[in-house]
């Protein structure tokens, strides 16, 4: 703490010594406001005596000090609001980028599979044409083996035909 003050204000007339261990300045603008509003009591009632003007400012200076206090409190609330807001909004933030993270992860895990499965897929694919292209290649040679075979039974059926002839015809010797 600092040291203490000590200094004489006039209020309504009368000098009173203050001490206090604020500044000079600060208690004479608290000394000037006293002065002030029992001025402005006393001007408003000229009848009143010296303590009842300092009552009725006391009274004055405390409403004023209430309502001044009322709405330091709801200043105050109006900003403890949103600052609980703002944490409960951080917290939900750190909840969901938690989950992202979660949900990130799974899909890389997802994305491995499913490069997997397109791996696997190709693969089959290509063993696909592979085989269609042997199929193919199978029935050509098929087809060729069926052309030789309906060849060869034309030629048996000639050769039978011939020989059916030779049998048949009268024998020259």
């Amino acid at each position: 703490m600092g040291r203490k003050n000590k200094i004489i204000i006039r209020i309504n007339g009368q000098e009173y010594p203050i001490v206090g261990y604020e500044k000079k300045e600060y208690l004479l603008k608290v000394g000037s406001f006293v002065d002030e509003k029992m001025e402005e009591i006393s001007k408003k009632n000229t009848r009143l005596s010296t303590s009842m003007i300092a009552v009725l400012t006391s009274i004055n200076i405390a409403d004023q000090y209430f309502k001044l206090m009322d709405e330091y409190e709801l200043i105050h609330k109006q900003s403890i609001d949103p600052l609980e807001e703002l944490d409960e909004t951080k917290e939900l933030l750190e909840i969901t980028s938690d989950e992202l993270i979660e949900k990130g992860e799974k899909m890389l895990v997802i994305e491995e599979q499913l490069r997997n499965l397109l791996a696997f897929k190709e693969e089959h694919l290509n063993e696909n044409i592979k085989i269609k292209q042997e199929l193919k290649e199978r029935e050509l040679e098929l087809l060729k083996a069926e052309e030789i075979i309906n060849n060869l039974q034309n030629k048996l059926y000639e050769n039978q035909m011939k020989l059916m002839e030779i049998e048949n015809s009268p024998n020259e010797s």
